[in-house]
C-alpha cells in the first residue's frame, strides 16, 4: 500500500481488494437477510412483493395494491428485478441487490478518493469511512429505487472528475430509468456548469458541451415526465400539494406521513451526524460525546490540509452542492412539484461528509507516516468495525407470523384478505395473497390512490372493531374478503389506548431502545384512524370478532385467528374452490 498515485486504470488489483473486503462487511452485516427468508427491508412490503407475479402469475390477479406498487417502481428497477426474476425470486434478490451497489459504491469512494488526492491511503481511508456510516446501506437495504441514489450520484461525480462525457451520458440516463430525482439533481448540476462557464468565463464542464448532450438531457427529462405521467393517468396522482397537507393530520405527527411541520436547513445539514456519530449504538450521551470526538478530529485535520493541490478538482462538488441547494429550496417552495425537498441534499451532503471526513481524519493521524502493517490492521479493523456497526442496518424480522403464512398459502390464490393493515404488509409478501388494505401501500400522498384506499379503511375498522356481527358480513359481501385474519391483541386496552409498540405486541407496555430487526408500529393505527378506532371502542368490551359463536374460527398461532368469510356471500358470488385450496 504504497503512497504513490497510479493511473486510475491500473489499480484493479486495489479495487479487487476493495470488492472483497466490503462484500465481506456486507455480507456479516446481513447474514441474518442471507439465510432466513423472513428478514427483509420493511420497505420490500411496499414495493417489490408484487413481483412474485412474474414467476407465478395466478399471484396478485386484479389486485388495486399490487397495481399501484407496479406504477410507482421505477421503469429501471421493474426491468432489473424481471430480469433476475428468470434466476431468483425477487424477494431473494432484494437481499442480494443491495450487497452488489454496496461493493459498487465502496469502488466509487476509492477512484473519487484517489483522483481528489492522488494518494492511495487516502483513497483506503474513503472506503473506510463509508463501511462505518450506517446512512448508505440503510437507504441501499431492500434493493429499492432509492437504493441506487448514492451509487449513481457518486459514479457521476467520478466521471465528472475524469471528464468523461459518454459516461456521464450513460450515468444520466441510468438515474432517469432507475432514480428520477437524482438525474434532477445531476443534470440541474451539469446545466448550471454549462451556464455559468458561459456567462462568466469559468473552465466548461465536460457535459453538456454538444448539442447532442442537450438532446440527451431533454431524453432523460421526458422518460421522467412519462413516469409520473403515467402514474397520474392509471389513476393514482397526482400528488398532494402544500395546501392539501395542511391541517390534514396524516401529514403531521402520528401521521403516515409525519412530514409537518418542515425541518429547517440547518437541521437538514447536520442531521447526517446522527448515522455518523455513535447515537444508535452508545444513546445519547455516547453519541454525544463520540460525536464531538470525531467532529474535534475533523477540524483539527482541516486545518493541515493542503487545498491548493484540490482547486482544480472543486468543479463538481461545487457545482452539486449548488443544484442540491437550489433543487432543496424549489421542492419546498413548490411543494411535492419535486417530490420531497430532503431527497436533493441528503444524498449529496452524505457522500461530501463522507469524504470530507476521510480527507480530514486521514490528515489528523497523518495516515501516510503510518508503516504499512500498521495502515493494513487498521484497515482490517475499520473492516470488522463496520460489519459489527451495519449489523441488521435496514432489516426486520418477521418470521414471528409464520403460522399465518402458512394458513394462507392452503387458501385459494386469488383470495382477498382482510385484517389489521399493520400485519396485512406480511400477509401479501410472505403469505402472496392479496390484501384490502395495507400499512405501507396506505399513502395519503398520490391523491387519487388515497381516495380509494381510505374509504377501505374506514370500512375495515369499523368492521373490525364493531360489536354487531351483520356489520362484519356486510363488510366482507362490500368488498368481496374470502378471509379475516384477527388478532386478539388489536382490542386489549393497552393496544387500543395508543402509541409505538414492538410487534407482535407480547409486551405492549414495554417502550425501551430500540430492538435490532423488531419492527414497531404506531398502535392502533395513524392518524386520523387512530382516534377514530379509540372513539368508536370507547367504554366498550365485546367485539363481534372475538365472539367464536358469531363467527368460527381457526388458530394460527398465538393470538391470531382465520375466519372463513366466504359463507357471507350471495350464492352467485361465492366462486367454487378446489378442494385442494380448502383451509387446513
Amino acid at each position: 500500500m504504497g503512497d504513490a498515485a497510479r493511473p486510475l486504470a491500473k489499480d484493479w488489483a486495489d479495487l479487487g481488494l476493495v470488492a472483497l473486503l466490503s462484500a465481506a462487511v456486507f455480507g456479516l452485516a446481513h447474514l441474518a437477510a442471507l439465510t432466513n427468508p423472513f428478514v427483509i427491508n420493511d420497505d420490500v412490503r411496499q414495493q417489490i412483493f408484487w413481483m412474485q407475479q412474474w414467476q407465478d402469475p395466478e399471484l396478485f390477479r386484479g389486485d388495486l395494491l399490487s397495481d399501484y406498487a407496479r406504477h410507482y417502481v421505477t421503469w429501471g428497477v421493474k426491468g432489473l428485478y424481471w430480469l433476475a426474476s428468470w434466476v431468483v425470486g425477487p424477494i431473494t434478490f432484494s437481499k442480494i441487490l443491495p450487497g452488489l451497489l454496496f461493493v459498487f459504491l465502496a469502488g466509487c469512494f476509492f477512484k473519487i478518493g484517489e483522483v481528489l488526492w492522488g494518494v492511495r491511503r487516502l483513497a483506503w481511508m474513503a472506503v473506510a469511512v463509508f463501511w462505518l456510516l450506517p446512512f448508505f446501506l440503510d437507504n441501499m437495504s431492500g434493493g429499492l429505487a432509492r437504493a441506487f441514489a448514492a451509487p449513481m450520484l457518486a459514479l457521476f461525480w467520478l466521471y465528472w472528475l475524469n471528464r468523461s462525457p459518454r459516461g456521464l451520458a450513460v450515468v444520466l440516463l441510468l438515474q432517469a430509468l432507475f432514480i428520477p430525482y437524482i438525474f434532477v439533481l445531476a443534470a440541474t448540476a451539469a446545466l448550471l456548469a454549462w451556464g455559468l462557464s458561459r456567462v462568466g468565463g469559468s473552465s466548461p464542464p465536460p457535459f453538456p458541451v454538444r448539442p447532442a448532450h442537450f438532446s440527451l438531457l431533454a431524453l432523460g427529462a421526458g422518460l421522467v415526465v412519462l413516469m409520473n405521467y403515467q402514474f397520474t393517468a392509471a389513476g393514482y396522482g397526482p400528488l398532494v400539494s402544500w395546501a392539501e397537507m395542511t391541517n390534514r393530520p396524516e401529514f403531521a405527527s402520528g401521521g403516515r406521513f409525519a412530514i409537518l411541520p418542515v425541518p429547517s436547513l440547518f437541521w437538514e445539514l447536520i442531521s447526517p451526524w446522527e448515522f455518523i456519530a455513535p447515537f444508535r449504538e452508545g444513546g445519547l450521551i455516547v453519541g454525544s460525546l463520540g460525536g464531538a470526538i470525531l467532529l474535534g478530529l475533523a477540524i483539527y485535520g482541516s486545518l493541515r490540509l493542503d487545498r491548493r493541490a484540490l482547486k482544480s478538482r472543486w468543479q463538481p462538488v461545487c457545482y452539486l452542492g449548488l443544484a442540491s441547494l437550489l433543487l432543496y429550496l424549489l421542492a419546498r417552495l413548490f411543494w411535492l412539484k419535486l417530490f420531497v425537498p430532503d431527497r436533493y441534499l441528503i444524498y449529496t451532503l452524505n457522500l461530501f461528509y463522507c469524504l470530507a471526513l476521510a480527507w480530514c481524519w486521514g490528515s489528523a493521524i497523518q495516515l501516510q507516516r503510518w508503516p504499512r502493517l500498521l495502515t493494513v490492521l487498521a484497515l482490517i479493523l475499520a473492516a470488522g468495525l463496520g460489519a459489527w456497526r451495519l449489523q441488521g442496518v435496514g432489516l426486520y424480522d418477521f418470521a414471528v407470523y409464520r403460522p399465518v403464512y402458512a394458513a394462507l398459502a392452503q387458501t385459494p390464490k386469488d383470495a382477498l384478505i382482510a385484517g389489521h393493515p399493520n400485519l396485512m404488509d406480511n400477509v401479501m409478501t410472505f403469505g402472496q395473497r392479496r390484501a384490502l388494505a395495507t400499512f405501507e401501500l396506505s399513502q395519503p400522498w398520490s391523491r387519487g390512490y388515497w381516495q380509494r384506499i381510505k374509504s377501505r379503511l374506514d370500512d375495515l375498522f369499523t368492521a373490525y372493531y364493531t360489536d354487531n356481527p351483520e356489520v362484519v358480513r356486510t363488510f366482507a359481501q362490500k368488498h368481496q374478503v374470502a378471509f379475516l385474519v384477527v388478532d386478539e391483541r388489536h382490542f386489549t386496552p393497552a393496544f387500543l389506548a395508543g402509541g409505538r409498540f414492538f410487534v407482535p405486541f407480547n409486551d405492549l407496555t414495554f417502550r425501551g431502545h430500540r430492538k435490532k430487526l423488531t419492527e414497531k408500529v404506531v398502535c392502533p393505527f395513524f392518524a386520523p384512524f387512530g382516534e377514530l378506532i379509540r372513539t368508536q371502542t370507547q367504554n366498550r368490551s365485546h367485539f363481534a370478532l372475538l365472539d367464536p359463536q358469531a363467527f368460527p374460527r381457526q388458530a394460527i398461532g398465538d393470538h391470531l385467528w382465520l375466519i372463513d368469510m366466504r359463507p357471507s356471500f350471495s350464492d352467485h358470488a361465492l366462486r367454487p374452490i378446489p378442494q385442494s385450496g380448502e383451509v387446513r
